[in-house]
């Protein structure tokens, strides 16, 4: 302790890690510690000097691993997490069962159990991959489902009302969703409900405004939207301009770009993220630049759909104009939590062009915070911060020669290597493993879900190869 002063009291103290601060300079401390009283962070700084200054009701010596924010996905349909391989990748099916319509009938089949189910089997693989917290795409039919699966695992989520729409136009899905019905009255009464959750910003559990987006929001109930996230001070997410059909539609209800048109009718801003955003013209990329809006990319439907015959991508343009893009799992079909930011590089250098890892990093971090509604407290070390923070193990193989701590996150660790997870200060995985449930259980659980699912939905599960005998698990 530093001689002549009592020591202060800290319930957790980081020791001897590699410390991505994330802060305004982006500072990289090595040997580096933070320190943690209750939800948030108290002091980030070298380990001799907070080691001196702090007596820790708990240590972990981080042995010269990682030490960074936790990252935040955008854009999850935790309800539909457990479709993925259940729902054919394959464009050609045999029984011709792919596209919307197998996902239409996947949330038709949906009850309270199987979304339940679904996001706390998403939770858990986001935490054991890096991740403290996500927006909930708006499509749970039971937010309450959603929100207690994250408190059992212990991770952050805000959530949004299910499927509000007042137009079958752009999407399709408009019309075939049962327990959402394109209905005026329907949308008015539900938008926003959600955000009653907000009382507490230290809370695992909280709200945004949202609309499904994809052509299927009438002008008033667009506007409306804008509106009441402008009043509450939240955040309005939506579905946008995903393939060049729904935007197509926009432009031709609207007789211009559609985000041209919503930034003339006042529905852009910094309070305003989108998700997806493939198919945009020029136009319509200033509109976005000078807006402040946040962005949730998905490289991996843009490339699943093949969505670079029908437009080039905007993104990297677009983050360096100063744009807040963060990245979205959506629909986990080929791809898991914190796997985008490697797609994305790849994507990126494919046209000639290159997002730097540190770009990565910040997309997962500083903008992810963006997009949940809480940039003062999320996304960044650094005192006065939600205690948020993961701990990589420097031991593996994949991790060496430890020559560039950004590159070696970014694109060769990925989600390998997690672990600690710390959320709002309590260890919600250590050394691996969960803290809260048995993994095991969770997954045994997934498994008998979507096999229910599956019978439910009417999704045949295509396995090239004959399979033999009955399966152990």
């Amino acid at each position: 302790m530093t001689q002549g002063k009592t020591p202060e009291t800290c319930d957790l103290l980081i020791l001897h890690g590699q410390v991505l601060t994330l802060d305004e300079t982006r500072r990289i401390i090595n040997d580096g510690a933070v320190a943690v009283t209750g939800t948030r962070i108290v002091a980030v700084g070298a380990s001799a000097d907070l080691a001196a200054r702090f007596q820790a009701r708990r240590s972990i010596d981080a042995r010269g691993g990682l030490v960074h924010p936790g990252y935040i996905d955008g854009h999850t349909h935790a309800s539909l997490h457990l479709s993925r391989g259940a729902i054919t990748d394959n464009p050609r099916p045999k029984g011709g069962k792919l596209g919307p319509g197998a996902y239409d009938r996947w949330i038709n089949a949906l009850d309270d159990e199987a979304e339940y189910d679904s996001a706390l089997m998403a939770a858990v693989e986001m935490v054991k991959n890096g991740f403290t917290g996500f927006v909930e795409a708006a499509t749970a039919f039971e937010p309450d489902a959603i929100a207690a699966a994250c408190e059992a695992v212990g991770i952050r989520v805000t959530l949004a009302d299910p499927f509000l729409w007042d137009l079958v136009g752009g999407e399709p899905s408009a019309a075939n969703i049962k327990r959402a019905p394109c209905d005026a009255k329907r949308a008015e009464r539900l938008l926003g409900t959600q955000i009653k959750r907000n009382g507490n910003k230290d809370a695992l559990v909280r709200g945004h405004v949202a609309l499904y987006g994809l052509g299927s929001a009438t002008e008033p109930l667009l506007k409306a939207a804008k509106a009441l996230a402008d009043e509450t001070g939240n955040v309005f997410h939506q579905h946008q301009n995903f393939m060049a059909g729904d935007a197509d539609y926009d432009r031709g209800r609207f007789g211009k770009d559609p985000l041209c048109h919503l930034a003339e009718i006042g529905v852009l801003g910094k309070n305003v993220c989108f998700t997806h955003m493939n198919v945009l013209t020029d136009a319509e990329a200033d509109a976005v630049a000078q807006s402040g809006m946040a962005l949730v990319w998905q490289p991996g439907n843009y490339m699943f759909y093949a969505i670079n015959r029908q437009a080039p991508q905007r993104m990297p343009a677009l983050y360096e104009r100063g744009t807040p893009i963060t990245f979205g799992a959506d629909v986990a079909k080929t791809w898991t939590y914190g796997e985008l930011g490697y797609i994305a590089y790849l994507l990126t250098r494919s046209d000639g062009n290159y997002l730097p890892s540190e770009s990565l990093v910040e997309m997962f971090t500083r903008c992810g915070a963006v997009a949940f509604g809480l940039p003062d407290d999320l996304g960044v070390l650094a005192p006065g911060r939600l205690a948020d923070i993961v701990i990589r193990d420097p031991d593996l193989a994949d991790h060496q020669p430890e020559v560039n701590p950004l590159r070696q996150l970014a694109l060769v660790d990925r989600t390998k290597g997690v672990d600690t997870v710390v959320v709002n200060g309590e260890i919600v995985l250590r050394k691996g493993q969960l803290t809260r449930l048995d993994e095991t259980l969770v997954y045994a659980r997934a498994r008998a879900s979507t096999r229910r699912m599956a019978e439910r939905a009417q999704v045949e599960v295509e396995v090239a190869w004959p399979i033999e005998g009955k399966a152990v698990r």
